[in-house]
């Protein structure tokens, strides 16, 4: 039929095969960490617009469990970078950007887990299953694909012999 076109594509359009690599997972990582870095930076900044800081000042006296939860924010900021770095890699194809998110995801684990034993602050758990449905998805196969140098098939020594 002339002129009808199936699911976006031409009628020469090859169809992707098995040994094509489809970059859709690759990109929908770097916007999850984009959107991820995002909402630490949001949760950062209403945390700290919530401080009484005029008080804070004047009372010159041991800081209250807000502003101390404000400080343990910091914590956040070395993994914050790292998730911002490494969703650039991630939609620039770059090599470094999944070892960047495995490690960003690691540090804003290791945070979270702080932070849940020292305060129990209630935003710690959407942060943390964030994290570690990211850490899982950076492992899923087609993402891996993308990342690795090797052969698909054999692994990084190449093909299987059989004796």
């Amino acid at each position: 039929m002339a002129g009808v076109r199936l699911a976006g594509r031409e009628p020469g359009d090859s169809l992707p095969g098995p040994d094509r690599q489809s970059y859709r997972p690759v990109r929908a990582i770097g916007l999850l960490l984009v959107l991820e870095v995002a909402c630490i930076v949001a949760l950062g900044a209403y945390e700290f617009s919530r401080v009484d800081w005029r008080q804070v000042v004047s009372a010159w006296v041991v800081p209250s469990r807000e502003v101390v939860e404000v400080g343990a924010l910091i914590l956040f900021a070395p993994a914050v970078v790292l998730t911002l770095l490494a969703a650039l890699g991630f939609l620039l194809l770059r090599r470094r950007g999944w070892l960047l998110a495995a490690i960003s995801q690691g540090a804003v684990v290791g945070v979270c887990l702080w932070l849940y034993a020292e305060y129990r602050p209630v935003y710690v758990y959407p942060i943390m299953a964030y994290a570690v449905l990211m850490i899982l998805y950076l492992n899923v196969h087609d993402v891996r694909a993308v990342f690795y140098p090797g052969n698909r098939k054999g692994g990084p020594r190449g093909p299987r012999r059989v004796a």
